[in-house]
């Protein structure tokens, strides 16, 4: 990008996700940081009438436009993260279903090239959600291509540098060792597709496991296999008093109600919105497409796996959940923003450099109108057009 990455956000709406707290007033952006002030002329962005927040935080994108991130084409993955900042995703964690080892590496090395020549500003890393995943909670993933904990504990030494989290099953024989291998090397872990007991999360958790995959999604839920009734990984999950989760808000996913519990559980500095994005996001209904090694169709607003058995994955971006969130709960608009910025980056160990807009943090804007439909978006003080920002320029 050209230009200084110098600019001043003035005349919006200033929305400041919890728990920071910014400046009131313009947003001055200096050399691609938030500032108080910019001696060097920065460029003005008049949001008259908009809603200005922190760049949108994505810790579970898989693609977008036909093409998913377990391609190991530099090319493929900058499509993907161009047509999520364009939806206004500044931040992205990459994504990677279960697939061969060989495409997990590859889609390894590619990240950690793009991010070592500069050339994917928005990404931040990469999320392994499987293969360590428990068969019967595996969704759309492919059994084929699931492998234990001491395998992948094997292909991860040495932590490749790109790798920012992984999405386990904590019930795996072997997965305490590969968490207490991961968290040493500051990756965060996360269980998901999983069917762990409350003994399984609360062992995990002593360890370092700190986040929830996709509430509903892939989780154990209440038994009664007796008299008594058993709480499944959902219901520890809800009761929990310290890990995030996340929820996936496209309005197919989860109802209304669901969505409405996991934010009176957890609140919203613990729970976080995203948008499981696909290689089907933007790809019209009937298109098919590939997520790791695993096959799905996309539907009107949805995409399920090719023989209709399972959800995969979503086909929208994180900013339609946003909005989608606020219809379906009538959260605040504070809250449902705070769940799409400060609290994934703070899930992520990214928060405040990203998700906020305190003096310091990366100079990544949204623009959102008051219906929160995204209208501009900036990065790293560089003023991006998007489908409705024209009048923003």
């Amino acid at each position: 990008m050209s230009g200084t990455g110098c600019a001043v956000v003035h005349s919006g709406t200033v929305v400041h996700p919890a728990p920071g707290r910014g400046d009131g007033g313009d947003v001055v952006i200096c050399r691609g940081v938030v500032s108080r002030a910019c001696p060097h002329d920065p460029v003005p962005v008049d949001a008259d009438g908009l809603l200005v927040t922190p760049g949108l935080v994505d810790i579970h994108v898989h693609g977008a436009a036909g093409h998913d991130l377990t391609e190991p084409n530099p090319a493929a993955w900058r499509t993907v993260l161009d047509r999520h900042l364009s939806a206004g995703t500044t931040t992205v964690l990459a994504t990677l279903a279960s697939t061969s080892k060989e495409r997990t590496a590859a889609a390894l090395a590619t990240a950690a090239a793009l991010i070592s020549h500069g050339h994917a500003p928005t990404l931040a890393g990469v999320h392994l959600e499987g293969p360590c995943l428990a068969p019967e909670q595996r969704g759309a993933h492919d059994p084929a291509h699931l492998r234990t904990p001491r395998q992948l504990l094997a292909e991860l030494t040495p932590l490749p540098p790109a790798l920012h989290m992984v999405t386990l099953a904590p019930e795996l024989p072997g997965a305490n060792e590969l968490i207490t291998h991961l968290v040493g090397g500051g990756v965060r872990v996360s269980a998901g597709h999983s069917a762990a007991t409350g003994e399984d999360l609360a062992e995990a958790r002593w360890l370092g496991l700190s986040h929830l995959a996709h509430l509903w999604s892939g989780q154990s839920t209440l038994t009664r296999p007796a008299l008594h009734r058993v709480p499944g990984l959902l219901e520890y999950s809800l009761a929990s008093g310290e890990v995030s989760a996340e929820v996936i808000a496209d309005g197919h996913h989860l109802p209304a109600a669901l969505l409405t519990i996991a934010l009176r559980c957890l609140g919203p500095e613990r729970l976080c919105l995203v948008s499981d994005a696909t290689a089907g996001m933007g790809l019209a209904p009937g298109s098919t497409f590939r997520t790791g090694a695993s096959r799905g169709r996309v539907h009107d607003g949805y995409a399920a796996t090719t023989d209709h058995t399972s959800l995969c994955g979503g086909v929208t971006p994180l900013a339609a959940g946003v909005a989608r969130m606020r219809e379906l709960t009538a959260a605040p608009v504070e809250d449902v923003l705070t769940m799409a910025t400060a609290t994934p980056a703070r899930t992520a160990g990214l928060y405040p450099r990203k998700g906020s807009l305190l003096p310091g943090a990366d100079g990544d804007v949204v623009l959102f109108s008051p219906d929160l439909s995204v209208r501009a978006v900036v990065l790293g003080g560089h003023l991006l057009s998007s489908a409705g920002a024209e009048r923003v320029r």
